[in-house]
């Protein structure tokens, strides 16, 4: 009985894969080129961190008063349906961009049409963890890796090659095929049992919040901001994306150990290593005019700064409901927060030393609050042994 539940859960989780496949293909395809966008509508640092930062004011503004509410209506498989084909649809209006004000509309948008797909891809993969009794949150980390590695791939490889409006219109089409053949697989919304009483839901709501926004502000920074600092290094356009690959390579490889390493020693011993393999490499590349020490640097910051996020969602998912969606919420936060915070501080210093300042001190936030990111809170636990004993 158990196996056939496992095997029935497999079509779903192939295209909750697909989705969160597609939401970071699509913003990592593009970030490569943002310093031709840049080039191209004579923006600064600081007015493209101003644009970057109304995707974070779409993402939360529909977050917290459109999305949930959207999902109790219509159900968490129709709000991923609509975030998706949206996002396909709209990712392509910021490499059409020809004002800031376009930019900043196009971003603001995406944003918006994210938060649907973000939240619906979090509760259909709870309606897949009901049916299987499994956790199965942290493996769809993988697949939104590998969208972001071969979205960071692509941009790479056509930055000076391929026309950035042709480009960002190639990749929406892309998006939208993958959609479209995951659409009818993904998991229906299941029946809401009753579930243990909010007092029991004992989980360091503060502490997994500051982490989640740390460790999300990090990634997003780095992936944002990284192409300016090949341009500032004098490297040549063909080049701008390397260090998007690298930080992405270097994430990936670390999500296929992080779960069974957190499974073993604990997430707070994973959290601790991880953040002082991320400040190392941040300092390297932060300090170094050297471009291959600066592409080394981000492979192994990808690798340290990863963990936080998926590891402060976890915890959080063996809360309530509510806490772990104000974590995800924290983690908006951090992105709005850090990719302005880049481009103001890039107004009196360089791109490079700006990134790797704010990174560095969210890395030795991180480290602080490592234990914090227990595993399993106390109460619930005992509430699972008790239920086990019924």
């Amino acid at each position: 009985m158990r196996t056939t539940t496992r095997r029935a859960a497999v079509w779903p989780m192939v295209a909750l894969s697909g989705l969160f496949f597609v939401n970071t293909f699509l913003s990592a395809a593009l970030a490569p080129r943002y310093a031709e966008i840049v080039s191209s509508l004579g923006l600064s640092a600081e007015g493209l961190g101003l644009a970057l930062l109304g995707q974070a004011v779409g993402l939360t503004a529909i977050m917290l008063v459109v999305a949930p509410r959207l999902a109790d209506r219509y159900g968490a498989r129709a709000v991923a349906r609509l975030g998706a084909l949206s996002l396909c649809v709209l990712t392509p209006l910021i490499g059409l961009a020809g004002s800031w004000t376009v930019l900043l509309g196009a971003f603001v948008a995406t944003g918006g049409v994210n938060a649907f797909l973000d939240l619906g891809m979090a509760r259909s993969a709870t309606d897949a963890e009901k049916r299987t009794g499994r956790t199965l949150i942290t493996f769809l980390d993988i697949p939104a890796a590998v969208g972001s590695l071969l979205g960071a791939t692509a941009g790479a490889a056509t930055a000076g090659r391929t026309g950035i409006v042709e480009y960002a219109i190639a990749v929406g089409i892309a998006g939208c095929f993958i959609v479209f053949a995951v659409w009818r697989f993904l998991p229906a919304p299941a029946p809401r049992p009753a579930g243990l009483p909010e007092q029991s839901q004992k989980i360091p709501i503060v502490a997994l919040c500051v982490l989640a926004a740390a460790g999300l502000g990090m990634q997003l920074a780095v992936m944002d901001w990284a192409s300016l600092v090949y341009r500032e290094l004098g490297a040549a356009p063909t080049m701008y994306g390397i260090g998007n690959v690298a930080f992405i390579a270097g994430a990936t490889a670390v999500l296929l150990v992080c779960g069974p390493l957190a499974d073993r020693f604990g997430p707070p011993a994973v959290l601790r290593v991880a953040a002082v393999a991320g400040i190392v490499g941040m300092v390297a590349a932060t300090l170094s005019t050297s471009i291959v020490v600066v592409t080394v640097g981000l492979a192994l910051a990808g690798a340290g700064l990863m963990p936080a996020h998926p590891l402060a969602l976890s915890a959080a998912g063996r809360g309530s409901v509510k806490n772990q969606a104000r974590v995800i919420g924290a983690s908006y936060l951090g992105m709005a927060v850090m990719r302005p915070a880049v481009g103001g501080l890039s107004t009196v210093t360089s791109v490079q030393v700006a990134l790797g300042l704010s990174t560095i001190a969210l890395g030795v936030v991180v480290l602080v609050l490592a234990p914090r990111a227990r595993r399993k809170p106390a109460l619930m636990a005992e509430a699972g042994r008790v239920g086990e004993r019924r």
